[in-house]
């Protein structure tokens, strides 16, 4: 049977790691369709043995790009004549939705991974909530990431509550808590010449941040909270990993001064994320709205709490007081007290770091998620079975 996945930028590509083996086995034949950075895509194709093709998809909305993107779709759908089309984030779900439709796809899925009008600001919330409404109504299944995005897409009315579902206990791909987010398996030597690279000491408690630099991960929030915590705490180190956002960049003001406390360190993207989880004591997300909050699973599985808001999507990666804690969403005032009483009391990070590994290893097993997904697949496709499609005016011309 054949799947196509669509994704807007192959750095999404993540969500897709280490399924290649699993889908084989069960006799679906997977194409993987993004844009081309860098070589990203060909590279990922390589590696899990699928079958990739670039479509020039763009995070921008320029209309006539968007149209071109639905026509290459269109012909690569209708050539390739897949049983399912599998969208995954907002852009190409949205112009995959549509063009499977037009090409008589018989079982159309959206993976949902977040909601951008919870943070827009008119009048883009209602132009968004208009492109979510449409990409829903096109799908024939919607996948919600965490059953807190669950209730917010049928809140919205968005979705009804019989077409939206969370696989297993939620996420996109689980969390590799075998290997790759495996204290066991980390190189301490590696972390230890990370350690020196960035002068950390060996004594000094270490709050991390990872996520892009754009005012719906909280910075100003994280910003402002901080310089109460280093007043508390002076030895505390703010370790922040992530690219800056150029479509929703924080001020010039607010960067200059991250790049400029002694008592932050900003790093760009880093390959080896789980060595970095290695070095901190906990994860800080203030974020005003996440999908479910991979980095906060990632970060449980190497056993690290986390202080997140108490927020959409964040509400699933931890167990309040158990594997993390909530702060007030918006407020730098709850969120640095929040992270005092985590670095005044080491013995409790310690205590809902080894609850918060214990979490991930039962309730995010990849193979659940995966097997999950599997089971959606198989009924979704045999209720197409006896259902004859409707007619479906073909509006792109293009030869099979």
């Amino acid at each position: 049977m054949k799947v196509i996945h669509t994704f807007t930028v192959p750095i999404s590509l993540c969500f897709l790691e280490n399924q290649s083996s699993f889908w084989d086995t069960n006799q679906y034949n997977l194409h993987v369709l993004s844009s081309e950075h860098g070589g990203l895509l060909k590279e990922f194709g390589q590696k899990n043995r699928l079958t990739t093709f670039a479509i020039p998809f763009t995070r921008n909305k320029d209309i006539l790009q968007s149209l071109s993107n639905v026509r290459m779709l269109y012909a690569y759908f209708r050539k390739h004549r897949p049983t399912l089309v599998h969208g995954n984030t907002p852009k190409a779900a949205f112009l995959s939705m549509m063009a499977a439709t037009f090409a008589r796809v018989p079982v159309r899925v959206y993976e949902m991974h977040g909601l951008p009008l919870e943070t827009a600001r008119w009048p883009w919330k209602l132009f968004y909530w208009g492109i979510e409404k449409m990409t829903c109504a096109l799908a024939t299944h919607v996948i919600a990431v965490s059953p807190s995005l669950r209730q917010s897409a049928i809140q919205k009315r968005l979705i009804s509550a019989q077409k939206i579902s969370v696989m297993h206990h939620g996420s996109c791909n689980g969390v590799d808590a075998k290997q790759k987010f495996n204290p066991a398996c980390i190189d301490v030597q590696k972390v230890e010449n990370l350690r020196k690279k960035w002068n950390l000491n060996p004594a000094q408690p270490i709050v991390g941040f990872v996520g892009r630099l754009t005012p719906d991960k909280g910075i100003q929030e994280l910003y402002d909270a901080w310089q109460w915590v280093k007043q508390v705490v002076p030895a505390a180190k703010l370790l922040m990993v992530g690219d800056c956002d150029d479509r929703q960049p924080i001020s010039h003001r607010l960067l200059s001064q991250l790049e400029h406390d002694a008592s932050i360190i900003h790093l760009n993207h880093q390959s080896d994320i789980a060595s970095v989880y290695a070095l901190i004591d906990f994860l800080v997300l203030p974020s005003h709205r996440e999908g479910l909050g991979n980095v906060v699973l990632e970060a449980a599985a190497m056993s690290k709490p986390a202080v997140v808001s108490n927020v959409t999507g964040l509400k699933d990666a931890v167990d309040d007081n158990r594997t993390g804690t909530f702060c007030a969403p918006r407020s730098a005032q709850d969120l640095a007290a929040k992270m005092i009483a985590y670095l005044q009391n080491p013995p409790l990070v310690q205590q809902h770091g080894q609850a918060a590994q214990l979490r991930i290893r039962k309730r995010f097993v990849p193979e659940d998620v995966w097997h999950a997904k599997l089971m959606l697949y198989r009924r979704l496709v045999a209720a197409t079975e006896s259902v004859t499609l409707p007619h479906v005016p073909t509006i792109f011309q293009t030869a099979d």
